[in-house]
């Protein structure tokens, strides 16, 4: 029996891969981290571990693949104590995330991960980050959990690769600027009308309907196969096989969590959170719609732009205020948990950016319009449709796709719940012959 465990390791310690047969050496620590946690009354010390970080040593293949999609998450560190099941108030005795699918992926279950519809039932409100004795942030590790998972549904999947890197980010806009000016060149002109502006002079709006319809289309396409996909995963069987009665009441379950927003209630450490959720959630579906409408009106011949107090106009300000008033709460959010040494993703920060710069430059192209300044609202404008372009691109590949994915997993978990009962017969005692 071990009386003492003390993972404390020195220049010499090594640690020994079997694959490849070779010895790594691990990084100096001077010290390690007491969390509290004793065997027979001595002290267990765990190190402050960055596994996905150790650049001396090889790690595993589900630490190397987490890589790209978490900053300084440890794996390693993981008690197993359940802390974060504790803290989470989503979870129950059926859905013990996140402990579970942290024991999942320390064993490198990535395929049992990718498949488990219980990465989604987590809100990302960082309750279990909070709890965790050994600062593992499964929080954390649970949003890249879910990218992994977007990446794998996806439809073609080195798309969704390119929309949550670095360098693939920069490439999308670029292709954003590229389309735009080909656009432009093609259907519109370089010379815009200055006094009124209006911006169809500088791309008609029924090539820019063409445009964004097209890539729209192709997005709904591409999230219905990938929605199929993750279907067959949560369920073990395809859609078209399934029970349409249990799956028009799951979806109509689903439906009434989403609208909502149920479980940020739940939320302890971010208690404004299902505020702002929502009004970035609604703001977005609003201006979505009103795109959408728009584009119908304009094909039936309708005067367009519309005046400013057009109740179009006046809603789709209204939503712009919302996205823009919930995306800084969040941005605000971030730096605070920055503050205490809580890095987020670099996708993450880049998509409230994305979501924000979107809503501004919509709303500054509006009033410049309105003030009639040539010379910088049709700038504005372009970097408006640029913006829009890369947020549609990566609509059903980044973490916006959790709408799909996570509607999706909430209703296989509400169908495989909804099993019919068995009916009870009746059986009347035989009476015995006299």
């Amino acid at each position: 029996m071990i009386d003492y465990l003390d993972m404390r390791t020195t220049s010499s310690s090594v640690l020994r891969d079997p694959a490849a047969s070779r010895s790594y050496p691990l990084p100096r620590q001077t010290s390690s981290a007491d969390f509290g946690w004793r065997l027979r009354g001595k002290p267990i010390r765990v190190l402050p571990d960055s596994s996905l970080r150790m650049s001396r040593i090889r790690p595993s293949a589900a630490a190397a693949l987490l890589s790209s999609y978490c900053d300084r998450a440890s794996v390693l560190s993981c008690l197993q104590c359940g802390a974060c099941t504790a803290t989470c108030n989503l979870s129950d005795a059926a859905d013990l995330f996140p402990r579970r699918q942290m024991a999942l992926l320390q064993c490198g279950q990535l395929q049992r991960l990718i498949a488990d519809p219980d990465i989604w039932l987590c809100s990302n409100c960082a309750d279990c980050s909070s709890g965790c004795p050994a600062h593992v942030r499964p929080g954390q590790i649970m949003a890249a959990l879910r990218l992994l998972a977007i990446e794998h549904h996806s439809v073609p999947r080195w798309w969704s690769r390119m929309a949550n890197r670095r360098r693939g980010s920069l490439f999308m806009l670029l292709l954003a600027v590229t389309v735009l000016l080909a656009a432009v060149a093609v259907g519109g002109s370089f010379s815009p009308q200055v006094h009124p502006v209006h911006y169809s002079s500088l791309l008609p709006h029924s090539t820019l309907n063409l445009l964004f319809g097209s890539l729209s289309l192709f997005l709904l396409m591409t999230a219905s196969r990938g929605a199929v996909r993750a279907w067959g995963e949560f369920t073990g069987e395809r859609l078209w096989d399934a029970d349409w009665g249990r799956l028009r009441r799951s979806l109509a379950s689903v439906a009434r969590e989403v609208i909502s927003q149920r479980s940020f209630l739940e939320c302890q450490q971010f208690s404004f959170s299902r505020v702002a959720h929502m009004a970035v959630f609604y703001g977005f579906l609003l201006l979505a719609s009103l795109a959408g409408l728009t584009a119908v009106l304009l094909l039936l011949g309708y005067p367009y732009p519309f005046p400013a107090l057009h109740p179009l106009k006046i809603v789709g300000n209204a939503a712009g205020a919302l996205v823009i008033a919930g995306t800084l709460y969040f941005i605000h959010q971030r730096r605070q948990a920055h503050a205490k040494g809580e890095l987020s993703a670099w996708h993450e920060r880049v998509l409230l950016w994305q979501i924000l710069l979107v809503s501004v430059t919509g709303m500054l192209a509006e009033i410049l319009r309105y003030a009639s300044v040539a010379l910088l609202a049709y700038p504005i404008y372009f970097a408006h449709l640029v913006l829009v372009f890369v947020l549609l691109t990566g609509l059903a590949y980044s973490k916006l796709a959790h709408v799909v994915y996570r509607t999706v997993a909430l209703t296989a978990r509400h169908y495989g719940k909804a099993v019919a009962p068995i009916p009870q017969i009746a059986l009347e005692p035989r009476r015995m012959a006299a």
